[in-house]
């Protein structure tokens, strides 16, 4: 899946709408940000890699979908819940879902570099 792909998904699923790109630049950005996140989850202690394996077509999908909730989460400074009247807010304590982050398993355990 290419970015240009992703980015139709993004349009689509945010926009409602392929053809329209005036948020292109901000989903960009949120692309690189799950790309970042998923790089932390898989990799947690090899920081010589770089970028996600643009032929892996599962994993390009997530960073899709990590960057749709990234986005949809802008604004709402990282409230999950509100009540009103007895006054309680719940806030994430992560980036992204705890679903969306378990999807990503690191490829192997060991001992840090």
């Amino acid at each position: 899946m290419s970015q240009e792909e992703q980015l139709k998904k993004m349009r689509l699923e945010i926009l409602g709408d392929v053809a329209n790109d005036t948020k292109d630049e901000v989903f960009k950005l949120k692309l690189d940000d799950a790309e970042v996140v998923a790089l932390n989850t898989l990799y947690p202690y090899d920081l010589e890699q770089k970028e996600l394996d643009k032929t892996n077509k599962r994993l390009m999908n997530w960073q899709a979908r990590c960057a749709i909730e990234l986005y949809r989460a802008m604004g709402k400074e990282r409230t999950s819940s509100y009540q009103e009247n007895s006054f309680s807010v719940t806030f994430l304590s992560s980036l992204v879902s705890a679903d969306l982050k378990n999807e990503l398993k690191p490829p192997k355990v060991g001992v840090p570099k």
